[in-house]
């Protein structure tokens, strides 16, 4: 008899690509043109403050958003309940590094979650990629961190090896030196289409013009961008909350599937050693072609099939008794 396979979905509910989309520094603005975007094509944000401004008028060295208003505890509790997701940017949006992580990831950490009532677990590098440094990384472990985001420009993939390490590309009306690349509302879509791939945007504060436009997109350049994405990905997109997508790598990775002895078409499924910062514990299992029934713990569950692929959904919080039933081949 052919071994039965079981196995993780690279994305939850057997989607091909993942998008999300972030806003550095958490400026109130969002809420004049990117907060009704995202809400009307029901596309979660994910905000990332800088904690040492929070509610505060932004004063960073010369940075062209200064004199924007930085979102405070209530505001930023009211995008949590919109679904936005919060990261932490740093205490004070400078050097990230092993001699300052007490602060600027460690303490940033303590009064973010602290405001928002919520865990973070998300930190995005200020500047540029150098506070990704390897002791800026370190910290990020040590602090109970799951994702640390940087500025490159490049898809996530299931399989990737650093799930601390996540790529983001830029959202602006024109790149950076020396390629100054033009608006592309299409940027690695196709590709994450192929590969299966996690598209994670990043910019600002989007207005009727830029505030500089290597830093930031219009917000009809934004729109354009969102319309783009719900239309190319259909029903093979998740738009996923940052948090949501992290947690779901982190569980497909530890995942652990296996046969019980003498008892056809019956598996245990659980997570040993998952990090324990993991909130949202379900994955989607991919069942063998000609499966006609599935329990789980003893209680039928729902099949869906989408394309060839046959799936269900676990809540691995706890580990699973798995049992597989249908055509010759699987247990019946």
């Amino acid at each position: 008899m052919q071994e039965l396979r079981v196995t993780v979905s690279p994305w939850p509910g057997g989607k091909r690509w993942v998008y999300s989309i972030t806003f550095d520094e958490a400026l109130s603005d969002l809420h004049r043109f990117a907060i009704p975007i995202l809400d009307e094509f029901r596309v979660p944000g994910h905000l990332e403050v800088v904690v040492g401004q929070m509610g505060q008028v932004r004063k960073i060295g010369a940075s062209s958003y200064n004199g924007f208003k930085h979102m405070g505890p209530d505001e930023l509790r009211e995008m949590l309940a919109r679904g936005w997701g919060v990261g932490n940017h740093s205490w004070s949006h400078e050097a990230t590094n092993a001699q300052t992580a007490d602060l600027e990831l460690g303490r940033a950490k303590e009064v973010l979650e602290e405001a928002i009532g919520e865990p973070i677990t998300i930190y995005c590098s200020s500047g540029d990629n150098s506070n990704m440094n390897d002791g800026a990384l370190a910290a990020c472990r040590r602090f109970g961190y799951l994702g640390a985001m940087s500025l490159t420009d490049a898809l996530n993939r299931p399989e990737d090896a650093d799930l601390l390490w996540i790529n983001r590309t830029f959202l602006h009306t024109q790149g950076y030196a020396p390629f100054y690349s033009e608006f592309d509302p299409f940027r690695n879509i196709p590709h994450a289409r192929r590969d299966r791939g996690w598209i994670i945007d990043y910019l600002h504060c989007p207005l009727e013009q830029p505030v500089h436009p290597n830093k930031d997109c219009s917000a009809a350049q934004l729109r354009e961008r969102i319309e783009t994405v719900r239309a190319e990905g259909g029903e093979d997109l998740w738009a996923a909350r940052v948090e949501e997508a992290v947690d779901y790598r982190y569980t497909r990775r530890a995942a652990k599937i296996e046969a019980v002895p003498g008892r056809a078409g019956e598996f245990t499924v659980a997570v040993p050693g998952l990090h324990p910062a993991v909130r949202k514990r379900t994955v989607t299992l991919e069942l063998p072609e000609g499966t006609r029934a599935a329990d789980v713990d003893g209680r039928r569950v729902e099949i869906v099939k989408r394309g060839p692929l046959l799936l269900i959904d676990v809540d691995l919080s706890r580990p699973r008794t798995l049992r597989i039933s249908g055509d010759q081949g699987v247990a019946q």
